[in-house]
């Protein structure tokens, strides 16, 4: 665990704590969310450099890598917060995002 990735995930479990009970299942999706918006945070960075695309030595086209990463990961951090507002709000989960993009990664 780097120093801002526990940073980020200390800063979420106050955050969290202070409105549910913290399960060890709530406990490692608040570390994946962490590490996912830390991520993200250096993703956007390289994206707002270098763009969402570039050209290989063909004359191709192409979206980047990280560009791809990018829209993954904002798509997993969607999927967590939504399960952890759910899960504070005891909202019946009648969709699971995250069941459903972990169903789609496999």
């Amino acid at each position: 665990m780097t120093e801002a990735q526990h940073e980020r995930f200390e800063a979420h479990l106050r955050a969290y704590s202070e409105r549910i009970d913290i399960t060890p299942g709530l406990r490692s999706l608040l570390w994946s969310l962490a590490c996912i918006e830390l991520e993200e945070e250096d993703l956007q960075k390289i994206v707002s450099k270098e763009g969402t695309v570039y050209t290989t030595a063909g004359g191709i086209m192409k979206q980047r890598p990280e560009w791809q990463q990018l829209r993954d990961d904002r798509q997993r951090k969607t999927a967590i917060v939504a399960k952890l507002e759910r899960t504070i709000s005891h909202e019946p989960i009648e969709n699971d995002p995250l069941g459903d993009l972990m169903h789609e990664l496999d």
